[in-house]
């Protein structure tokens, strides 16, 4: 089925295309169909929003941070450098709070 890579693609990945046309990414890297979100675990160390390279992030000491989705280009880089693993990647299309429920 070379000529043809749509239908190789197809046959060994039909879950996978599957979830995404019922609006799911399997492994959440999907940008459209994520969203990333703070729990009620986050110190405030403001590291995510030292590492947030468009500032979705406002930058406020020992509080619980919030990430403004507009901005947010989901590029991972606030959730690698949280000491407290409190960013967690959520479905984009559910509301934020319970979001935050479901991942936590």
């Amino acid at each position: 089925t070379a000529p043809n890579p749509i239908l190789t693609t197809l046959r060994y990945f039909r879950e996978e295309y599957e979830e995404h046309l019922r609006g799911r990414c399997p492994a959440g890297q999907c940008t459209a169909l994520i969203a990333y979100h703070i729990t009620e675990s986050c110190i405030g160390c403001t590291l995510c929003a030292q590492a947030c390279p468009v500032d979705a992030i406002p930058m406020r000491p020992f509080e619980r941070h919030t990430i403004d989705t507009a901005l947010c280009t989901r590029c991972d880089a606030c959730r690698q450098v949280c000491p407290e693993d409190s960013v967690r990647i959520v479905d984009a299309r559910k509301p934020a709070h319970a979001a935050g429920r479901l991942a936590q």
